[in-house]
């Protein structure tokens, strides 16, 4: 979501200045600490044990003989993961800490990645390198802690950057990371906010097959608290809420990959047949790229709606000034530069019919810094691109500002009224076998701190 102060500085971009020097400052610097790092390794960890024990997951190499850890991170529950990299040879791996000291140690269960035989991961340039899973299913014997690991004292020395990405955990919305600050960090400092908060895909209550879950994706400088009126007022015996949480400073690509991967993970769980998409701004782009690789990349069909709300689909012209202009450049923006080649690809492929869009935009606001209509922070112009506005399913107006559209009722009846169409539409008999035989799995309830971080507080 590109709220007033993310249109306010954009526009300082706009003419070249730096009233707002201490937040580029703190974007500079941040930028700086990955700047060396060129790809990206990311998989899955799976732990077929119950014994509640964390997961010590290792990134090392392995030179001549000599074992040195590049990074590591603790998680406190199997998932999603990402290291970030520059060139070179790497191998994974991860055991399970019951005694949580931080080392491998006799009777724990360990996993590398190639088991039996650690298979070499080659980082060659910039990009990114899926499919690098872990099984911990092997387990550690004295004989066999220096083959399969590294020098105990090595890890005292390392200096953890991977994120993990969080999938299906019950979440307080009120949890600080889901707040108005975090919002500004994720924008601002979107690598300290990854290797803080992460990136994850939260539940408001417990996976129930019985409901048709929503899941909720915001824009730029946004954050989950945003939905919190969408939340209460839809029909919550007929559907589950979900909502994506992520620094919105990052690139783009690396954020929609990562929405896919939660996704799937979540559906590799709870084997869901139906999947609803509503998305808020910068937000949608991020939803589209998820969806499109979802679909045609991965070949998957569950998904079966994509609701947007004031996404500006045809990119922000103040985007490519801060680009020209701002002392220091948010990553995100890229991408949101009309002619970039994120938004070039979102349109090479057309969503699926399985999969209607219904496109509600906003036109009040009228901010001077921008050309033509607008909502104060994007144009109906670029709301209502022609690649978009063309294969959409239904197009809905709000005379209503960028922000307040979410909290509008006309906009919150028309929302309900199109989760309610489509529910309907839904082809009840695989639906209603679905929800009758599959059981419901409990998840676990973030209260005070995120699982699988070490404490920031």
């Amino acid at each position: 979501m590109i709220y007033r102060l993310g249109v306010y500085l954009l526009s300082i971009c706009l003419l070249g200045l730096s009233m707002n020097g201490c937040m580029f400052m703190r974007l500079s610097q941040d930028l700086k600490q990955v700047e060396s790092k060129e790809a990206i390794i990311r998989g899955r960890v799976s732990y077929p044990s119950e014994d509640g024990a964390p997961l010590l997951l290792l990134l090392f190499t392995n030179t001549g003989g000599e074992k040195a850890i590049a990074d590591f991170a603790v998680m406190e529950r199997p998932g999603l993961y990402a290291f970030f990299v520059p060139r070179g040879d790497y191998y994974v791996a991860a055991f399970g800490d019951l005694n949580r000291n931080m080392r491998p140690d006799e009777g724990e269960i360990y996993g590398v990645y190639g088991t039996p035989d650690p298979v070499p991961v080659t980082v060659e340039g910039a990009g990114t390198i899926n499919g690098i899973d872990l099984v911990l299913d092997h387990v550690i014997r004295g004989e066999k802690i220096d083959e399969a690991f590294w020098a105990r004292k090595v890890l005292e020395r390392s200096s953890a950057r991977a994120y993990l990405t969080e999938a299906g955990v019950v979440a307080d919305l009120d949890h600080p990371y889901f707040s108005p600050a975090y919002a500004e960090k994720g924008l601002w400092q979107p690598y300290a906010a990854l290797k803080e908060v992460g990136i994850g895909l939260y539940f408001l209550e417990p996976y129930d097959p019985e409901k048709i879950p929503v899941l909720f994706v915001y824009g730029a400088s946004g954050h989950a608290q945003n939905w919190r009126v969408l939340f209460e007022q839809m029909d919550r015996e007929r559907f589950q809420p979900w909502f994506f949480n992520y620094p919105s400073g990052l690139d783009l690509e690396f954020v929609g990959d990562a929405l896919n991967g939660a996704i799937q993970w979540l559906h590799d769980r709870y084997r869901f047949d139906c999947l609803f998409v509503t998305a808020h701004s910068m937000g949608g782009l991020v939803a589209r790229y998820a969806i499109l690789q979802n679909v045609y990349q991965d070949d998957l069909d569950y998904i079966r709606l994509f609701i947007t709300i004031s996404t500006p689909w045809g990119g922000h012209r103040a985007a490519a000034k801060g680009v020209q202009y701002a002392p220091a450049v948010v990553p995100s923006w890229r991408d949101m530069v009309p002619e970039s080649d994120f938004i070039a690809g979102l349109y090479r492929r057309p969503l699926p019919d399985t999969i209607p869009h219904y496109l509600l935009f906003s036109y009040s606001g009228r901010s001077g810094m921008m050309d033509g209509n607008n909502d104060g922070a994007v144009t109906l112009e670029s709301q209502l691109d022609y690649r978009v506005q063309f294969h959409a399913q239904n197009l809905y107006g709000f005379n209503e500002d960028h922000v307040k559209v979410l909290f509008s009722d006309d906009v919150i009846d028309t929302f309900n009224g199109i989760l309610r169409e489509r529910a309907e539409a839904l082809p009840r008999h695989g639906f209603l076998k679905k929800m009758l035989s599959a059981p419901a799995l409990d998840s676990d309830v973030l209260k005070s701190d995120v699982p699988g971080r070490r404490d920031q507080h």
